[in-house]
């Protein structure tokens, strides 16, 4: 960040207690910064973005990955695997939601 900003100063992205700046590239659970790889964030991104959607493994790798890898289903869920356990850190609220058989959806306030 500059000088004098704060990540409520950048274009952001909020779902409760999850703060998302897209400028800097950065996330919070609260104040506790999450530290995401490109593809966490990115995945992490267009789920909130379209919270409620559901994205089919195949549909979150076009949107993410720049180049095509072999294992399209083991890349999108090592990722989605990765982004739970850095977000279960520090929040108990399951934000991304498995769709047996589809894919995964962002939820805003899971459990209500």
């Amino acid at each position: 960040m500059l000088e004098g900003q704060t990540k409520d100063t950048y274009p952001e992205i909020r779902r409760g207690e999850l703060h998302i700046c897209l400028e800097s590239r950065n996330a919070w659970i609260g104040e506790q910064h999450l530290g995401l790889t490109k593809y966490e964030f990115d995945v992490l991104c267009l789920l909130a973005r379209h919270s409620g959607r559901v994205f089919s493994k195949e549909q979150i790798y076009a949107h993410v990955w720049e180049k095509e890898i072999g294992n399209v289903d083991n890349a999108v869920r090592c990722v989605i695997a990765s982004l739970r356990k850095k977000l279960k850190e520090y929040t108990d609220k399951g934000y991304i939601q498995t769709v047996r058989g589809i894919g995964y959806k962002f939820i805003d306030v899971p459990g209500e």
